[in-house]
């Protein structure tokens, strides 16, 4: 009987240690460092660059947003309900985003920034040592 409870334990021990070791599910196309241009991705302070992050955490200079719900619409864009913070205030906003032809990412509807529509290019971002 004490062979078989450390068997059990260490069968147990064993799937928990693989479940951490799972792969973490992928990335949405939508994610990662974007500015209004090139020029725009090597400045830190750019006021026209965003990330998003984990899915649904989207970032600029001054403001930050959590999406409480997104929806597929295409194959290629989805529709954001955000909650948003920046400049001492609190809104909401409901921008729809998609990858556009060349990979830009373009938002309609956005929180930030005077256009109605905006179209960002994919910033690639060196990883610190």
């Amino acid at each position: 009987m004490r062979a078989a409870t450390r068997f059990a334990m260490a069968l147990s021990l064993g799937a928990a240690v693989s479940g951490a070791c799972a792969p973490a599910f992928a990335a949405q196309p939508y994610e990662g460092f974007w500015a209004s241009t090139r020029k725009d991705c090597r400045d830190q302070d750019s006021a026209n660059r965003m990330s998003i992050e984990g899915g649904n955490r989207l970032y600029w200079y001054e403001t930050r947003c959590h999406a409480s719900e997104i929806t597929a619409d295409g194959k290629l864009g989805w529709k954001l309900k955000l909650a948003c913070e920046g400049e001492g205030e609190k809104f909401r906003s409901n921008p729809r985003i998609s990858i556009a032809a060349g990979g830009r990412l373009v938002m309609a509807n956005g929180p930030v920034g005077q256009a109605k529509h905006q179209a960002y290019v994919r910033c690639e971002i060196a990883k610190k040592r």
